[in-house]
């Protein structure tokens, strides 16, 4: 794709192939150059006729929701632009005033774009007026431009932001109203000295962009605050001559962040202590059970130890994940390695179908389908397939719209005719009562060809 400047320069100016290559590469740096100039920008060359001044980019701040004063491939009269034929004649800034329209005039700063002969040939112009601090911001956008990096470099400067440019020893040379306020952070001294003239090379990332002379980016602790720090050099003859410090109070992002670990922490160890509590009653179940004399007792107590062992990997599972949303899937895989490895003897063959990419659920609707999901493998692997010196355990999750569907089957012994709710044990109806009233969602147990088939499916999204 052609670049329109470049187009521009070759078809209505006299610039060389070089030249027009030059305020290419300078382009990609306007709208930086413009953010930190706080003003619209243009570049513009003379003509092919010479009495004409065609307007080749233009830039505005990001911020600046507006049209740009001028568009490229607009041309102008030379005495509508005077400003630019007294830079190229003079080779140096010069602060001037424009009309846009009859009783509006705006201050326009315009510098010089030389090539590699040092002949002026284009100019920049940044409307500003002309006091001080203003120029302070002009003179750091044109040597944005002076020596612009890949545009993909830059980082755009936003309201919010605190904007400070450093001279070349670290010192203050302008601060925006956000900035002011940050700066009274820095170092001890008196909070009544003015923030310009403020020496901040004792800063490590001030003075790391010093020493290594390219962009850096990181964290800087001050006072009570934690800073975000975007620093870019600009550079002269390899030297270091002013510094763009873009900073942002991130201290309270960092403050939300140190509470949700605080949060993550206190739930992976509730999980965690909840898990010990389980296998605990776990094993005074056992103990009374071994204690037993009755055979029923002894069934019902071992039924009862499975399904707490069962909530007790669950949570055990949840203690070892991040965070209050869970990876249903990474979960699933877990719960059914964990029920063929201790009930299956070696003689289950697991078919594992997972969903087309992640699942994530909140952690308490993961709790309900996992204890849900967990005695239902339990029951195809303990009931189903008991018995069986080789059977096929298939676990099978998709996501169909805003619904999960998870199916377990076995090819154990076909349920028997007239098989419904009514027959349901207590296992089945834990999982009934877990999926219509936690989940919301519908079950379904029963026979698919030569298979059990046990289906849930549950929005996945919460109810609000």
């Amino acid at each position: 794709m052609i670049d329109q400047l470049y187009s521009l320069a070759r078809e209505y100016t006299d610039l060389t192939e070089v030249q027009a290559r030059i305020l290419t590469h300078i382009r990609a740096a306007i709208g930086f150059a413009a953010d930190i100039s706080r003003n619209q920008i243009y570049i513009c060359a003379p003509g092919k006729n010479k009495d004409m001044i065609v307007i080749l980019a233009a830039g505005k701040p990001s911020f600046d929701t507006g049209k740009t004063y001028f568009s490229p491939g607009e041309t102008f009269l030379t005495d509508e632009f005077a400003i630019t034929s007294t830079v190229l004649k003079m080779g140096k800034k010069v602060v001037g005033r424009k009309e846009l329209a009859i009783g509006r005039i705006v201050g326009i700063t315009a510098y010089p774009v030389l090539d590699n002969a040092g002949i002026p040939f284009a100019v920049i112009g940044i409307m500003a007026s002309g006091i001080r601090q203003q120029q302070v911001l002009t003179d750091t956008a044109n040597q944005v431009l002076q020596v612009p990096l890949p545009e993909r470099e830059y980082r755009a400067v936003r309201p919010q932001d605190g904007v400070i440019i450093l001279d070349a020893v670290g010192r203050i040379m302008y601060a925006n109203d956000t900035a002011s306020g940050i700066t009274l952070v820095f170092g001890n001294e008196n909070i009544d000295k003015a923030v310009e003239g403020k020496l901040l090379a004792h800063l490590p990332m001030v003075q790391e962009v010093m020493e290594k002379g390219r962009v850096v980016q990181g964290e800087e602790k001050a006072g009570p605050m934690t800073l975000s720090i975007w620093a870019l050099p600009l550079m002269q003859s390899g030297r270091v001559m002013r510094i763009i410090l873009l900073v942002s109070d991130i201290t309270a992002v960092r403050e939300k962040e140190r509470q949700l670990l605080v949060k993550e922490s206190v739930i992976k160890e509730i999980h965690h202590r909840v898990k010990n509590s389980l296998n605990t009653v776990a094993g005074l179940l056992r103990m009374q059970s071994r204690r037993s004399d009755n055979p029923e007792t002894r069934s019902a107590l071992k039924k009862a130890v499975d399904r707490i062992v069962s909530i007790s990997q669950v949570h055990d599972i949840l203690a070892h994940q991040s965070g209050e949303d869970i990876d249903w899937e990474i979960l699933l895989d877990k719960l059914c390695d964990l029920s063929v490895r201790s009930l299956g003897g070696g003689g289950i063959r697991l078919e594992r179908i997972r969903a087309q990419g992640p699942v994530i659920l909140s952690s308490d609707k993961a709790v309900h389908l996992s204890i849900a999901v967990n005695e239902l493998i339990h029951n195809a692997i303990g009931h189903g397939l008991e018995g069986q010196e080789q059977g096929i355990l298939r676990v099978e999750d998709r996501v169909e719209g805003d619904s999960l569907h998870i199916i377990i089957q076995n090819n154990g012994e076909l349920l028997p005719e007239g098989f419904g709710k009514k027959s349901y044990g207590l296992g089945l109806q834990i999982v009934t009562t877990l999926v219509e009233l936690e989940l919301r969602g519908t079950f379904c147990f029963v026979n698919e060809g030569d298979r059990v088939s046990a289906e849930i499916t549950c929005p996945l999204k919460e109810d609000r």
